[in-house]
């Protein structure tokens, strides 16, 4: 028989691996399409925040040393993402933008150090709430940085510039970290549910814009070819009456 604590954290371990580096697929697709055009600043800007607030919760609750690299370095990835916006998006210089890049790091490193300490003093007074509020501010964050993305897809009716692999990473490290969750932890269960149903609501979205989007085209192409017959119909017979009127 399989031992449930260690099947448990196989997955976890796949599940930090993918949720480590799930981002770096969108930098690179950023960078080989050299745009960024479809992916949402915003949405970038409020994942740099929720994994600040993330790794702080996790320094604070003393986990595994991987728990605490692993918001880490998806606040690394998610500001280059940021930082190529910039560089494609608004036309910022190279140097501009890779400035910008260390000064959003410098700045997040900042306060969550900062935090980490009003962490410390809320668990030293046993300010339960205080913690909580800890836990819950990343949770709520990382959801909430899916909005203006939905909101981009929705507004040009289409997905574009968001990778696919980037999305295949996000969900299978939440079905994995879900997999891996040995006692029911409210909390996480809806954090890692969500982030799936956000993933596979972006695929679903890809698929549906497609099939709209193709066949608004082949409606407007039925009617351009409607157009220029009538107006061929139009031209012959404007071509014909003065033969017409000889005769």
């Amino acid at each position: 028989m399989v031992d449930r604590n260690l099947v448990e954290q196989v997955f976890s371990y796949f599940g930090l691996v993918l949720w480590s580096f799930q981002m770096a697929p969108q930098v690179y697709k950023n960078w080989k399409r050299g745009s960024t055009e479809g992916v949402s600043p915003y949405t970038m800007l409020i994942w740099m925040f929720s994994g600040m607030l993330l790794g702080n919760y996790n320094v604070g609750l003393r986990v595994a040393i991987p728990l605490i690299v692993q918001p880490q370095l998806f606040v690394l990835i998610c500001a280059m993402c940021f930082g190529q916006e910039l560089y494609y998006g608004r036309g910022w210089s190279k140097t501009a933008s890779w400035a910008m890049y260390w000064v959003s790091l410098v700045v997040l490193a900042g306060i969550e150090v900062g935090l980490t300490f009003a962490y410390r003093l809320a668990e030293a007074n046993g300010n339960s709430r205080a913690i909580e509020f800890f836990g819950v501010v990343p949770v709520v964050s990382i959801l909430f940085g899916f909005l203006p993305q939905y909101w981009d897809i929705f507004k040009h009716r289409r997905v574009e510039g968001v990778s696919h692999v980037f999305l295949f990473m996000d969900f299978f490290g939440s079905v994995f970290s879900t997999i891996s969750l040995g006692n029911y932890k409210l909390l996480h269960l809806v954090n890692y549910i969500g982030i799936a149903i956000f993933d596979v609501g972006i695929v679903i979205l890809y698929y549906v814009f497609q099939w709209y989007n193709g066949n608004k085209g082949i409606k407007r192409g039925d009617d351009t070819t409607k157009e220029e017959v009538h107006w061929d119909i139009e031209a012959s017979t404007v071509a014909d009456l003065p033969a017409a009127s000889k005769a």
